[in-house]
């Protein structure tokens, strides 16, 4: 264990980390790591020590982490809209992560787990948190159908919010094992990569199905482009993905004929004084389904290579790789 903590700082004994995708972008040097910094911050873990001045958890908690750091007192910090703090950082890529045995957090990051939500889980909450921040922005309603481009970690993390939202869901997946995770979170349709994919889309395309489309894969690829030209006219384009190029294509006089709102959204906040983690947190309450869908790896960490290359291979069929410290 570390020294005495300062105010407002917890340790944890991490029960769970988990591979993100911008890790992978770090790892294939597609952006520039700082030497020194533990990475992860999709984890939890028990706390194991609390310093002066921390009442909302007590030793032996187990708690989900929030992993945005922020100045806390400018106008977007004081009105909850922290993700866009001009001195934001990520636990991981700032300052040290959860990729270890223990790690100290600012308290205000950690967040006690519900009943029927174990470390593994609550590891989970951050990615789904996305999600619930996004859905919000889009104002998704019930009655309305997503239509979600990419069955990676974050486009099945969508899926899991727009169920929770009571929305009808129809999900792009490519690959079989994400068809099969897909199916296992109770999608209302799956659509594959092939001919009869494209078929439906037109389909779907043709009757103005889709009231709000979500992009979540990012990286280089024309997938915004697919997620744009789904929307029926007045529909909602939500962009999840982190693209690891400065421009990709979109079709602005489809966007401008049709009065498709674009909306932009990065991590989570509590703009309206609930945090988007927390919710994420009740959300899984009681979902151990979830983990078993999402969670197809998991590793020490002394395994660091190994876990980076199953994350990084979907021939492994990987969805979400964990370390288990």
């Amino acid at each position: 264990q570390f020294g005495a903590l300062g105010p407002r700082q917890v340790q944890l004994r991490v029960g769970s980390a988990g591979i993100c995708g911008s890790d992978l972008h770090f790892y294939r040097g597609d952006f520039q790591a700082r030497p020194g910094i533990t990475p992860g911050h999709e984890f939890a873990g028990t706390v194991s020590a609390v310093g002066p001045d921390v009442k909302h958890v007590v030793e032996g908690d187990l708690v989900g982490v929030e992993p945005l750091l922020r100045c806390g007192t400018c106008r977007f910090c004081l009105t909850g809209d922290y993700h866009v703090c001009g001195d934001r950082g990520l636990l991981g890529e700032n300052e040290d992560g959860g990729m270890s045995e223990y790690v100290t957090v600012p308290a205000i990051t950690a967040f006690k787990a519900p009943s029927g939500v174990d470390a593994e889980l609550a590891a989970l909450a951050e990615p789904l948190a996305c999600s619930v921040h996004g859905f919000e922005k889009v104002n998704l309603k019930g009655h309305e159908t997503v239509f979600i481009v990419g069955a990676g970690t974050i486009g099945l993390t969508a899926l899991v919010a727009a169920k929770a939202w009571g929305a009808h869901s129809i999900i792009l997946a490519r690959h079989p094992h994400q068809q099969a995770a897909a199916r296992a979170l109770g999608a209302d349709e799956v659509v594959t990569d092939d001919e009869a994919g494209e078929a439906r889309l037109k389909e779907l395309r043709h009757a103005q199905a889709i009231d709000v489309a979500v992009e979540t894969v990012g990286g280089q690829g024309d997938t915004l482009m697919t997620a744009q030209l789904s929307v029926r006219p007045k529909g909602r384009l939500l962009l999840l993905g982190v693209f690891s190029v400065p421009t990709v294509t979109v079709n602005p006089l489809h966007l401008a004929l049709r009065e498709v709102e674009v909306v932009g959204s990065m991590t989570y906040a509590a703009s309206d004084g609930h945090a988007d983690y927390d919710i994420a947190l009740n959300i899984l309450a009681n979902r151990k389904d979830v983990a078993e869908a999402l969670v197809t790896h998991r590793f020490g960490l002394d395994q660091v290579g190994d876990a980076f290359t199953a994350a990084l291979d979907k021939s492994s069929q990987s969805i979400k790789v964990h370390f288990n410290p």
